[in-house]
């Protein structure tokens, strides 16, 4: 029954954190709501394919390494270089992929960060578990208890923020029309990822003998997700001056009237319109209304990339019916007038 409770809780304390985790991060994105099933595949993409393919990398790698260092010093390669480099580059494939296949999906520098964080809070999730078991079959409650504290709460953005730097590069690739920052920026986010996932995993495995480079890993980590946070706000706020920016013509045109454009343009506005409405017993207005918000920014963030990139064609396609959608549900749901307010 003992080894049934220490299993089942290293599972809970594995995943529920990072949950969490997600789901605070997935709210910084106020104004353009990624899609649920493409977040749901990043976190899943960070908890099986990217362990599976990272752990036969190590396991692999660690053959050769074995046989010509001696043991502590094959165990700091492993952890400070092998590890890193692996992990990275599989978590950062399903960034990759997403820009291959759902690149419309990136439009902001945040969004990348978005991405980047739930890969890496769901590769936290399975390694976090494995750890945890572990843990318990060899030193019981007290060592999973402690373990539980760096892993799960001291250190627990860790991966998110290795990875969300990754991201970072593969959104700033995507959204400048900088050639050097395109080329630049993937590789310099890569990079900065797998140096911080090594300084940390380095300080921890020195930390096991010597118990002060444990302080380099919390102040790495903790700066590094100081400074990532800082560029979620920064974000943030550029995605709010975007919206502002680029939809103000559309009330002149008709798309939006002059009460919408203002609720638009405030998240603290449409959260209370929207509450206004799920309180009212109207929920099919308070999903009408979570549409025309989104459709709105989309439009918005699709006009600022063509005054950046004048030359796409699917971007001026995609204004088009993106104005056209966003009239349909206006339109057909009175949003114009001032009574939503």
């Amino acid at each position: 029954m003992a080894i049934l409770i220490g299993i089942l809780l290293a599972l809970v304390v594995g995943v529920l954190p990072m949950v969490v985790y997600a789901l605070i991060l997935w709210w910084f994105d106020r104004y353009e709501k990624e899609p649920l099933g493409l977040l749901i595949a990043a976190f899943l993409w960070g908890a099986i394919p990217a362990i599976i393919f990272s752990l036969i990398t190590e396991l692999v790698l660690d053959i050769p390494i074995s046989t010509f260092v001696e043991p502590v010093t094959a165990n700091l390669v492993g952890a400070a270089v092998v590890a890193p480099i692996a992990e990275e580059i599989f978590k950062g494939t399903a960034l990759l992929l997403l820009l291959l296949f759902f690149r419309r999906e990136i439009d902001s520098p945040l969004d990348g960060i978005i991405y980047g964080g739930l890969v890496g809070f769901g590769f936290a999730a399975v390694e976090n578990t494995l750890y945890f078991a572990s843990t318990f079959m060899e030193s019981g409650l007290g060592g999973l208890a402690l373990l539980m504290v760096f892993r799960a709460f001291l250190f627990g953005l860790n991966h998110a923020l290795f990875t969300g730097l990754t991201g970072l590069g593969m959104a700033l690739m995507r959204t400048s029309p900088n050639r050097l920052v395109k080329v630049g920026a993937p590789i310099v986010g890569l990079l900065a990822g797998t140096t911080a996932h090594g300084i940390h995993n380095g300080s921890m495995t020195l930390g096991a003998e010597l118990c002060w480079p444990c302080l380099l890993a919390f102040i790495s980590d903790w700066g590094g997700v100081l400074i990532l946070l800082a560029v979620i706000v920064w974000a943030s706020v550029r995605e709010q001056r975007v919206i502002a920016t680029f939809l103000a013509d559309e009330v002149e045109r008709g798309t939006l009237s002059q009460s919408d454009y203002e609720v638009i343009c405030s998240y603290l506005k449409r959260v209370a319109v929207r509450t206004n409405a799920f309180f009212s017993g109207d929920l099919r207005r308070w999903w009408n209304l979570g549409r025309y918000y989104r459709l709105a920014t989309e439009l918005a963030f699709n006009k600022h990339r063509l005054a950046r990139f004048a030359g796409e064609k699917d971007t001026q396609v995609r204004i088009g019916q993106l104005r056209e959608r966003v009239r349909e549900l206006r339109g057909a749901t009175h949003f114009g007038s001032a009574s939503h307010l």
